[in-house]
């Protein structure tokens, strides 16, 4: 079961939250997991008039309000005395390379075009 243990406010205004998604596998070993995800809202996307782009009413109808950004980092048969510090390792990582990453002001845009993009390929008879 995964639980909360960090949300990080970015400077685009979006929220990442942090998720010790860890699983025993022995008595004294564990799948160390952690899990990012980040709900984008549709709507706080702004689209200027480039053709190349589509509308804005076409997005939701492909992916809906919102898209899920999400992500995770595993390290395998890690000791019961490790776990915390992997645990913490992966988080101070992620802080440190994903979060300016995710910050961008043009992230959530970007990612919300390319998972329409992505479902637009899903779609029998779409030419995109």
């Amino acid at each position: 079961m995964e639980q909360l243990i960090k949300s990080i406010p970015l400077d685009n205004g979006q929220v990442v939250n942090i998720y010790d998604a860890s699983k025993k596998i022995t008595d004294d070993r564990w799948q160390v997991n952690l899990a990012a995800r980040m709900v984008i809202a549709v709507n706080e996307i702004t689209l200027k008039n480039d053709p190349a782009l589509p509308l804005l009413a076409e997005i939701k109808q492909t992916l809906g309000d919102t898209v899920e950004y999400k992500i995770k980092k595993e390290r395998n048969f890690i000791d019961d005395r490790e776990k915390q510090t992997v645990l913490t390792d992966l988080l101070d990582t992620f802080i440190k390379y994903s979060a300016p990453y995710l910050s961008n002001p043009e992230f959530a845009k970007r990612f919300i075009i390319k998972k329409y993009h992505e479902k637009q390929k899903h779609i029998p008879g779409h030419q995109g």
